[in-house]
């Protein structure tokens, strides 16, 4: 019966990596410059001030959230599971691997090796989540830095959703057009998530508060009041 459902696990992984790669396609283009999670995470890096350092995206599409980061003399990594993706962050000049990230594989760098990483919007794709956590803390350094982002399952817009009967906006299957959301977070379950595999909360924030299930209206300075409330949950931890 395990390894029915170890089989089982698996096929569904080839076709989560399916699910990507037609999702991220050069005909599923997505502009990312404006999109306020983005906008939040690189204001984050920024303030780190960091320079000469080695930092890594997973999953890192097109390579835009890197190239927003001002400080361009640092050292930027991407791994990316779609060709199109793959592709762009090289003509960026980033170091890019295509890369699927999966319950098995390690991720393809040594120990001790970066002082920032970033995952924006991958954990909720994962089912070993430990062994994702573990690698990361792995490859990064004595006290690097993770910024890791996820959709907030308590957000204000889904809690609407809910209380008029209608789903809150959960992948109940998987068919096409869902985006391959596994698991879902609020702020309290990442952090004790992130704690239990040796990652220290150094600051949880989110980006937008929306009230509708399409994003607009929204309101930046509400989800600054009430993150617990926010669109996205993002944390910077550090490596204990």
């Amino acid at each position: 019966m395990a390894a029915g459902i170890r089989l089982g696990i698996l096929s569904l992984g080839h076709y989560m990596k399916n699910i990507y790669e037609k999702m991220y396609s050069r005909d599923n283009k997505v502009d990312l410059i404006k999109n306020p999670r983005i906008l939040e995470m690189v204001n984050m890096i920024d303030r780190l001030n960091l320079k000469h350092k080695n930092i890594l995206d997973i999953g890192c599409y097109d390579g835009t959230f890197l190239s927003m980061i001002k400080n361009k003399e640092n050292y930027f990594y991407g791994l990316e599971a779609s060709e199109y993706g793959y592709e762009a962050s090289l003509k960026k000049g980033i170091a890019v691997k295509k890369f699927y990230v999966n319950d098995e594989v390690a991720l393809p760098y040594e120990n001790d090796f970066f002082e920032l990483a970033a995952a924006g919007e991958v954990i909720e794709h994962i089912y070993d989540t430990d062994h994702f956590l573990s690698e990361v803390g792995r490859i990064l350094k004595p006290s690097g830095k993770f910024l890791i982002s996820t959709p907030n399952i308590a957000s204000f817009g889904r809690r609407l959703l809910l209380l008029i009967g209608k789903n809150p906006l959960l992948e109940i299957s998987v068919e096409a057009g869902n985006a391959g959301h596994i698991r879902y977070f609020t702020f309290e379950t990442l952090k004790q998530m992130l704690e239990k595999n040796n990652f220290q909360i150094l600051k949880s924030k989110s980006d937008i508060i929306n009230f509708s299930s399409r994003g607009k209206p929204s309101s930046k300075f509400l989800a600054q009041a009430f993150p617990k409330f926010g669109q996205s949950i993002i944390c910077l931890v550090k490596k204990t």
